[in-house]
């Protein structure tokens, strides 16, 4: 396994989420702690892209920036048309609204890529869930 983890952190504004529901992506944020990782468009909050190594483990979790004490958690991460091989262990909830998994080997000449979806709680009670799209990238070796 790589020896640097991927740290992937959805940073949600619960407040100002709960007074504009119609538009989430407006108060979400991604980051992880490579940082060569960006938004494809940064207009766009679901092209955030993280590029990590083979057989690394991948972590996500959530908080809420808004400073009110919301519990914002991470309540599914579901892959679709993943690459063979793409997790030697696929996501999981590790009980407290974060997930991890453990990526694969890249054995072909390109980076691997996935697309999934994130859903969320904001942690303001009464809200519905949301649901973000983001990428995950397996480095060719």
């Amino acid at each position: 396994m790589s020896d640097h983890s991927i740290d992937i952190l959805l940073s949600v504004n619960a407040e100002a989420l709960h007074k504009d529901q119609k538009n989430p992506l407006n108060y979400i944020d991604f980051t992880d702690n490579q940082p060569s990782d960006h938004y494809d468009d940064p207009r766009d909050k679901s092209t955030f892209d993280s590029i990590a190594d083979p057989n690394t483990l991948v972590s996500w979790r959530a908080r809420d920036t808004s400073n009110m004490g919301h519990l914002a958690l991470i309540t599914n991460i579901e892959f679709q048309n993943v690459p063979e091989g793409f997790f030697s262990k696929p996501p999981y909830d590790v009980g407290d609204g974060s997930w991890v998994a453990v990526l694969g080997n890249n054995t072909t000449d390109h980076n691997l890529e996935a697309k999934y979806t994130i859903t969320f709680d904001s942690g303001y009670r009464g809200d519905p869930l949301y649901v973000i799209d983001p990428k995950l990238q397996i480095r060719k070796n």
